[in-house]
């Protein structure tokens, strides 16, 4: 037994729902789209690509330099490139699903325990909208903002899609409801110089 914390019995609960999970028709089918991103060099690379600049881009604006209108505009056709790449949104749309799916798990078993018995699915329902409203971060750290890498979401944004759509390994700075079009994540600052911000806080 890998973990001595657990008793024979729930060693062999955990064992029979992981093979569920690897049996399962939709988590085969999101690991064969994951699989169909890494095999393929230009999506990976465009991947690499937005990623990196998105970082760049983030970095610049936390050193108090915000981007140029053409950097700005350069980072928008990469991302408009990733996500009119069916390689890219079946990777970002998989993984998603796949977090999402453990997320419940997970909610379930912390939810057993704290209660003492076996949660109804709208007990769990209720749990995960509570901890998705109370996130700063916009849901993306399932409540716990605490363990983020970044003051706003925390979690390394692989897209460098500044909507913070991409997933809880999203750091694009953005807050839920404030989808910021400058490519900064968070608002720019810069209303009415050229280009549109729908970060609400104008």
């Amino acid at each position: 037994m890998a973990n001595t914390s657990l008793t024979p019995e729930l060693a062999k609960l955990a064992g029979e729902l992981a093979a569920a999970f690897a049996g399962s028709q939709k988590v085969v089918a999101a690991k064969a789209r994951i699989g169909l991103f890494y095999q393929n060099p230009e999506a990976t690379d465009l991947f690499r690509k937005v990623s990196e600049y998105g970082e760049t881009l983030r970095n610049k604006h936390m050193e108090g330099m915000p981007p140029s209108e053409e950097e700005l505009s350069k980072f928008d056709q990469l991302r408009s490139a990733v996500v009119e790449n069916e390689l890219c949104k079946g990777f970002l749309e998989s993984r998603q699903m796949l977090d999402d799916m453990l997320s419940v798990v997970n909610q379930y078993l912390c939810l057993a325990i704290e209660k003492g018995s076996a949660p109804s699915d709208e007990e769990v329902a209720e749990s995960m909208n509570q901890q998705m409203s109370a996130c700063s971060c916009g849901g993306g750290c399932h409540g716990d903002c605490g363990d983020c890498d970044n003051e706003s979401c925390g979690k390394k944004c692989d897209c460098g899609d500044s909507k913070c759509n991409c997933g809880p390994d999203c750091t694009c700075g953005c807050q839920e409801g404030k989808e910021c079009t400058c490519g900064e994540g968070e608002c720019c600052g810069k209303h009415g110089e050229g280009h549109e911000c729908k970060c609400g806080k104008h």
